[in-house]
């Protein structure tokens, strides 16, 4: 009868191998750790963009005459029936002849808006175990918010837009609000600013049609690319 032979590892071979996955854990381990967080900001943003374009279809499907969002540490809403916009925007006689003219809306400034509770979960920050992220804006900045109003012919404007978190989009030279949305794995609710050197940052874009483009943070080049 041939006699079994038995292999196994010498204490040299074992050794070898510990040595490359203790090698292996060191290079990847970080960049493994850093793809988690961004993959993590990164849904939180797609699901605020998912979050805006349903609320305009809301509006756009006349569920609601007007519709205004405030981004913060919570995703405000407050939304106006058809005939209380038609009241006060298309009515000889609104009563707030001020926001009729200039065509604006403030934030529950004028009457006839509900608020909408059921989107106070939508929360972010360190008061969200279940967000991943800080953002810019909130309430350790200034300015504190951006709000945007949604109606269906884009023609409402925040009245306080100067006390948005805005700049001026590249591309096409217009101003437009933004929020961006920074890892909690490197982050504060301090540190996460717009001009910040932060890795797994990324940003929304929103213009006055509620157009979104989102754009990454580039470390190593100091700039955001759109994607």
């Amino acid at each position: 009868m041939q006699k079994k032979t038995i292999k196994a590892f010498t204490i040299l071979e074992l050794l070898v191998v510990i040595a490359i996955i203790g090698i292996f854990s060191v290079v990847a381990y970080p960049n493994i750790t850093n793809w988690i967080a961004d993959r993590e900001v990164r849904k939180e943003v797609y699901e605020t963009v998912q979050f805006v374009k349903d609320r305009k279809s809301e509006v756009e499907s006349g569920k609601y005459g007007m519709t205004q969002i405030v981004f913060n540490r919570q995703l405000q809403v407050a939304t106006m029936s058809p005939q209380r916009y038609l009241d006060i925007y298309k009515s000889f006689n609104s009563p707030y002849p001020n926001h009729k003219n200039n065509q604006t809306c403030g934030f529950m400034d004028t009457a006839g808006f509900t608020r909408q509770g059921q989107y106070d979960s939508e929360d972010f920050g360190p008061y969200a175990s279940q967000s991943n992220v800080h953002i810019y804006p909130s309430a350790w900045h200034n300015p504190m918010n951006t709000v945007i109003c949604i109606s269906k012919d884009n023609s409402i404007k925040y009245f306080r837009q100067n006390r948005n978190a805005r700049k001026k989009d590249t591309e096409t030279g217009q101003w437009v609000d933004i929020f961006v949305f920074c890892s909690k794995s490197n982050s504060t609710e301090k540190t996460c600013k717009y001009n910040s050197n932060l890795e797994n940052r990324y940003m929304i874009e929103i213009d006055r049609f509620q157009n979104i483009k989102v754009f990454k943070y580039n470390k190593k080049q100091n700039t955001w690319k759109k994607i």
